[in-house]
């Protein structure tokens, strides 16, 4: 019997974690509504629930295939089962793969890149754990006081300005159409419309916004 290699094992477990995981998380709203007596309307999910697919599965498609050469399979698996891959996960095995000394793509290089993200998720884990017990006691007076709710209801936009503003510095000539297209539309079709198809007008930006990248490229504007 020919012995298997070391990728077709770690995508085997691999598959195997990911199937795993997806009927867990999907068993966790199900089950809460059987044991509440929760009626689900699943055609209504279903119309909620497509634009946000749509949306996830080209950004999803998109990570796999540029991660991958880059922390190998089984930390990609890892990383994308536990989340933050991009900001956490990645850099976490990147780094840890130049300490060791090895060169992406190598068997030694996905075992150290598996390492990495799984102690990169222990890690985020207990700390999150320890601040769910101790610190949110703590700050439940600054989350709930009046003068400083404002600020908390806008965390999330600012928090992805902030994380958004070195990508758009890389690339200035690119980042024109994803950052201006939506602006626009928002003034054409009013903030309503923008906010009730924001998905769908997501999706729409995405594609025309790899076009214009294409189109730079082709033109050699961008290399």
């Amino acid at each position: 019997m020919k012995e298997r290699s070391f990728h077709d094992r770690i995508h085997t477990i691999g598959r195997l974690t990911v199937i795993c995981a997806l009927v867990s998380f999907m068993a966790v709203p199900f089950v809460l509504a059987m044991v509440n007596h929760i009626p689900m309307n699943i055609p209504q999910i279903l119309q909620n629930a497509f634009p946000i697919l749509l949306t996830f599965s080209i950004s999803g498609i998109c990570e796999n295939l540029s991660f991958m050469p880059i922390i190998g399979s089984g930390a990609l698996y890892m990383a994308c089962v536990t989340g933050n891959v991009s900001n956490m996960k990645v850099p976490a095995a990147v780094n840890a793969m130049e300490v060791a000394g090895h060169a992406p793509g190598s068997e030694k290089a996905d075992v150290v890149a598996m390492i990495a993200v799984a102690a990169s998720t222990f890690v985020t884990t207990a700390i999150v754990f320890l601040g769910m017990l101790f610190l949110a006691p703590i700050f439940a007076p600054v989350y709930n006081n009046p003068f400083l709710q404002p600020a908390f209801q806008n965390m999330v936009p600012a928090l992805i300005g902030a994380l958004l503003f070195p990508y758009i510095l890389k690339a200035p000539k690119q980042a024109i159409v994803p950052i201006i297209l939506p602006v626009i539309l928002i003034f054409v079709v009013g903030r309503s419309f923008f906010s009730s198809n924001q998905s769908y007008i997501m999706v729409g930006v995405i594609v025309l916004s790899a076009l214009y990248s294409y189109g730079l490229f082709k033109k050699k504007i961008i290399g």
